[in-house]
């Protein structure tokens, strides 16, 4: 068994290995339970990104300006 006959196996960091296929419906169902657990966990996040206009945002959240050092 000589290294090159290995070599030719594909394996999972060459692309060809992978085989992406989309069998999801469309538009993909959501029960209420997941409805309920990302409302419960990112609820007061999603309200700040999506209120016309910001007042503050939740206290987990940490908002870095450039020149920031982190």
């Amino acid at each position: 068994m000589s290294s090159r006959r290995l070599s030719l196996k594909k394996r999972p960091s060459d692309p060809e290995f992978w085989t992406v296929e989309k069998e999801l419906p469309d538009p993909i169902p959501v029960s209420k339970a997941e409805l309920d657990a990302i409302e419960r966990y990112f609820g007061e996040l999603l309200d700040a990104v999506f209120e016309p206009r910001p007042r503050t945002l939740p206290a987990a959240t940490t908002v870095y300006q450039k020149g920031d050092k982190r």
